[in-house]
């Protein structure tokens, strides 16, 4: 297990690069200037002050000679500075990837049991009203779209009854106690769960209908073992297997792909960051924000790898051998 983990830690780097490398490309062919973008257009510049500018940021060289030194100065830990307002990127960007993962932590604490136990209910009850019930609720979730059902729970508790704060992640003017800031995780984590769990369920149900029909349950019910064992040593190691993998893919994507919900709330997040980004053509920050999520996918799929190895033993012994 050690010698496969330090494998896969050595083999992110290369990963890393080509991200960056891809990202960089297909930022600089995007439409924009960022350099007229700062005071709204190139008609309010003269062409001295754009080319003054372009040489202070660095954006006057060839596009290779742009990627190199920004790779070096990433590789001294200088993260460089934001193009829209000039402040430090690597506080920017560590503040942003805090707040999210607060959101979806908080979220997921509630969208994996909740996916695992309507899968295995429905799961283990093919083709009946419960089977339907679960299904349908799934694929409603999948079509919910997120600021649709944001901005309908905002107007619900936060507008007319005044339950819950509808932006922010505190109070404007308060320190923001834990009650506080509970508050407005209420509508944002909501909104997650109800539009989010409906790939998470339907997962859950197919893996464990596939595992009620397989050979080694049949054997194990013909051998008189009790439910509880069957299910806790047979069912659930082997239907989770897929559903551990996907929820080790799907995390870090929800942490940069929850930027509709953090937009609509105002959460001051990863997903909100790289959309304003794009907005401003803030190419030190979208470069951040694209490898701090690069970064996320390749550690969720490793810890993902590591639990499904943990669950299945005849991947440890391939491991080993």
């Amino acid at each position: 297990m050690g010698r496969y983990l330090l494998i896969r830690i050595a083999t992110a780097f290369p990963q890393l690069i080509l991200i960056s490398l891809l990202s960089f490309a297909v930022m600089k062919m995007a439409p924009g200037d960022p350099v007229a973008s700062l005071v709204g257009g190139r008609e309010y510049m003269t062409a001295a002050d754009y080319e003054r500018v372009s040489r202070n940021l660095g954006l006057d060289r060839p596009v290779p000679v742009q990627y190199i030194i920004w790779l070096g100065n990433l590789a001294r830990g200088n993260w460089g500075k934001s193009l829209r307002d000039g402040r430090e990127i690597q506080g920017i960007v560590s503040g942003g990837l805090k707040a999210s993962l607060v959101l979806v932590g908080t979220a997921s604490i509630f969208l994996i049991p909740l996916s695992l136990a309507a899968g295995y209910w429905a799961g283990t009850r093919p083709r009946s009203w419960v089977d339907h019930a679960v299904s349908g609720s799934a694929l409603l979730s999948a079509a919910t779209p997120a600021f649709w059902l944001g901005l309908v729970l905002i107007v619900l508790f936060a507008v007319k009854a005044g339950f819950f704060p509808s932006s922010g992640q505190r109070t404007l003017g308060e320190e923001g106690g834990l009650i506080d800031r509970a508050a407005h995780l209420v509508l944002p984590v909501l909104t997650i769960v109800l539009t989010q769990a409906g790939p998470y369920i339907r997962l859950a149900r197919g893996s464990i209908q596939d595992t009620m029909s397989a050979d080694f349950l049949r054997a194990a019910r013909a051998r008189g073992l009790k439910r509880r064992t069957r299910i806790l040593r047979y069912l659930l190691p082997n239907a989770l297997t897929p559903f551990i993998t996907w929820v080790g893919l799907s995390f870090p994507l929800l942490v940069g792909g929850v930027f509709i919900v953090e937009w609509v709330f105002a959460w001051p997040g990863l997903g909100r960051l790289f959309l304003q980004a794009a907005v401003s053509r803030d190419y030190p920050m979208l470069m951040a924000s694209v490898l701090v999520t690069g970064v996320l996918v390749i550690a969720g799929n490793i810890l993902a790898d590591l639990l499904v190895a943990w669950l299945n033993p005849k991947l440890r012994r391939g491991d080993e051998r």
